[in-house]
């Protein structure tokens, strides 16, 4: 029998550094780019990246700064090329794109003169977690996420431009890449699909950092006519001049944890325009009890990575699903209304659950929540195919057994119970787990 003690975080390779410990594999500058702002050990793995580059482009014959903005173009049309078609295209292909993808935009980065304070500046604001642009660098390499996403707002681009003239995107929250939509405007001008008169964009992102390196970025990929403005805000607090066509929104963490997705979602989603879209269409957020060993190690020996596709049936046939914990979309927004609690806590009320009886492994099961992200018309991040859809355990749930050392955060609950599940939204966003009476 499996322990709770039994999870291994290797799984999540794709996941940006987990700040509980939980450690998870998830201006235009026309002056010489100056590297000394990378000689702290902290950004030592950049100023190396940048080093093997330049000494590539040495090797290979020095590179013009157009022969540069060149590769950096190629690399991510070729990356969009690949993730658009119908065609399938094998993982080893893919990872190879989004590598080269990955190094020319930090490569780009590189050249935005940021310092080590802005390139590593990161902190907890009133509705989440602000990740550093040196964390969130790595979100462009995140294959599946930015492919679900990709083919969703091409979907999304294409349905609205079937009836509308231009489409205004607002994108939040983008941080240093905005990889959700940068590299699919790069494809957009280099394949002569749609026009700067037919779309325009604003970025926001509250990092300075960010903000010189999507601007460096954006006058690297040549797409500066798409971009109608990049503005260093609170996204939470942004109120923008016009109506949103489109709204592009992913700021969260595995188990819909730690950013302020719904925040920004809430706010932002009344400025949308009548036939307004926004993406992702939906989140399901959905609770499971399992065992340890077999959820997160055992079902990934044979598997060639973590990924939907291949889930192992025999463990999903394990799990004891919970159901639904919250729904995020377009119609469920208005619905969920803040409960606000002594001391400015904010908080949203989910679902019920109850907990099963006639488990007899229960004891030692494991709470994980994970979200399914249907980003538009079919198009999905779902379970393990990213570092945001991976089940997040939570060791603090307790069911039908006392924790030898008792904390105050643990939570005890007993099979046949009823738990409602309420949606933190102060500080650190995440679930929080009552029991209720018999609904």
């Amino acid at each position: 029998m499996a322990h709770r003690n039994q999870v291994v975080d290797g799984n999540c390779s794709v996941l940006e550094p987990d700040i509980e410990g939980i450690k998870m594999e998830n201006r235009n500058n026309t002056q010489a780019p100056s590297y000394t702002a990378f000689t702290e050990s902290i950004v030592d793995d950049l100023l190396k990246h940048t080093i093997r580059n330049l000494l590539q482009s040495v090797t290979q014959g020095a590179l013009t700064k157009t022969e540069q903005c060149q590769k950096l173009q190629q690399s991510f049309t070729q990356a969009m090329e690949a993730v658009l078609t119908d065609r399938e295209v094998s993982h080893p292909v893919l990872d190879n794109l989004f590598t080269q993808m990955y190094e020319q935009a930090v490569l780009s980065m590189s050249k935005a003169g940021l310092s080590q304070a802005l390139l590593t500046r990161q902190y907890i604001s009133g509705t989440g977690l602000i990740m550093s642009p040196l964390n969130c660098r790595t979100t462009i390499k995140d294959i599946y996420r930015i492919k679900g996403f990709a083919r969703g707002i091409d979907k999304a681009i294409r349905n609205l431009l079937e009836e509308q003239s231009n489409v205004h995107i607002l994108y939040p929250a983008c941080g240093p890449f905005a990889p959700l939509l940068l590299p699919l405007l790069n494809y957009y001008k280099q394949r002569a699909c749609y026009t700067s008169e037919q779309i325009q964009v604003t970025l926001i992102d509250i990092q300075p950092g960010a903000i010189l390196s999507l601007r460096q970025l954006i006058a690297d990929l040549g797409i500066g006519d798409f971009i109608q403005n990049v503005v260093e805000a609170d996204a939470t607090q942004f109120w923008p001049s016009g109506e949103i066509d489109l709204l592009i929104i992913e700021a969260m963490q595995h188990g819909f944890s730690k950013e302020g997705q719904f925040s920004m979602s809430k706010h932002l989603s009344q400025f949308l325009s009548q036939s307004g879209l926004m993406l992702p269409q939906s989140i399901s957020v959905r609770g499971i009890l399992v065992d340890g060993e077999t959820e997160f190690n055992r079902q990934w020996k044979e598997a060639d990575f973590a990924h939907s596709q291949y889930l192992d049936p025999c463990a999903q046939s394990q799990r004891v699903e919970l159901g639904e914990l919250l729904k995020i979309s377009q119609s469920t927004l208005p619905t969920l209304q803040e409960i606000r609690l002594a001391d400015g806590v904010h908080v949203i009320e989910g679902n019920t659950v109850q907990i099963p009886t006639g488990i007899a492994d229960i004891a030692s099961r494991i709470l994980a929540i994970y979200a399914h992200i249907e980003v538009f018309e079919g198009e999905t991040v779902d379970q393990y195919d990213s570092g945001i859809t991976h089940p997040r355990p939570d060791m603090t749930f307790y069911v039908d057994v006392k924790p030898k050392s008792p904390l105050p955060q643990n939570v005890v609950v007993h099979s046949g119970d009823y738990i409602r599940f309420y949606y933190q939204l102060t500080g650190l966003p995440g679930f929080v787990p009552v029991k209720v009476d018999r609904v």
